[in-house]
């Protein structure tokens, strides 16, 4: 006669509280280097200026001019200078051979807010219709309008919703862009950092520059994984 033995269940690990995104798990020192956690902090000025000057506005502590003004100056100047980072992340990318595509999303979503807050800006200040009445500020809207699916689908979810192969073909209009902030402030007549960073995104993506830039990324990586052989293989004097 077999002898059934009940054994008890095992029993399951409780889970204290709500499990937390890898994201939220993970140091902020362990996600960027140094420079980048600098590039991030910069990038955050603008916004944090046109947010500190539109509340001091309904306060009444400032004028609405005033707030219209500083909120222009950050959204122009210091939006090009963020979309120029951001359009050569993937540059530094090829040179260093370190992901930058925190970075790149951070730095996109952050010039996405200050064109959308310069645009508001703008019209707020001139009216819509004058839009249409200068070369220059059609380049911007468009510039803008054309962000817009790209601040949408920044998500991994639109990503798989998209398929990398849809998403990635979307997001080739970061040229586009790029292209309409140039020719924005060419015709403006206004060439600063912005321009010249974005300018310098173009040059570093020709075939000559690409190469280049990725050669020496593979040479140091190269250089790193056999320095330590070739020091064992030479025998000490």
């Amino acid at each position: 006669m077999t002898v059934v033995i009940d054994r008890p269940p095992i029993p399951k690990p409780q889970q204290t509280g709500t499990t937390s995104p890898s994201w939220f798990r993970r140091p902020l020192w362990n996600r960027f280097t140094p420079l980048q956690l600098i590039v991030l902090g910069l990038a955050s000025i603008a916004p944090l200026v046109i947010a500190g000057a539109i509340g001091a506005a309904l306060l009444g502590v400032i004028s609405a001019e005033t707030m219209i003004g500083l909120s222009l100056v950050a959204g122009e100047d210091l939006g090009m200078i963020t979309f120029g980072a951001m359009f050569l992340a993937s540059p530094v990318q090829w040179f260093t051979g370190r992901s930058q595509l925190r970075v790149r999303k951070y730095l996109g979503i952050v010039f996405f807010l200050l064109a959308l807050s310069n645009g508001a800006m703008f019209v707020l200040e001139s009216g819509a219709g004058t839009i249409l009445g200068e070369p220059f500020l059609i380049a911007g809207a468009v510039a803008l309008l054309l962000a817009v699916p790209l601040f949408l689908t920044s998500s991994r979810w639109a990503q798989r919703r998209m398929g990398m192969r849809r998403w990635r073909l979307l997001h080739k209009l970061t040229y586009v862009i790029a292209a309409g902030l140039l020719g924005h402030v060419i015709l403006m007549g206004e060439i600063g950092p912005g321009a010249v960073m974005i300018a310098l995104g173009f040059i570093a993506r020709l075939p000559a520059p690409r190469r280049w830039l990725t050669g020496r990324a593979i040479k140091r990586k190269e250089d790193r994984l056999l320095g330590p052989v070739l020091q064992q293989a030479i025998p000490a004097e």
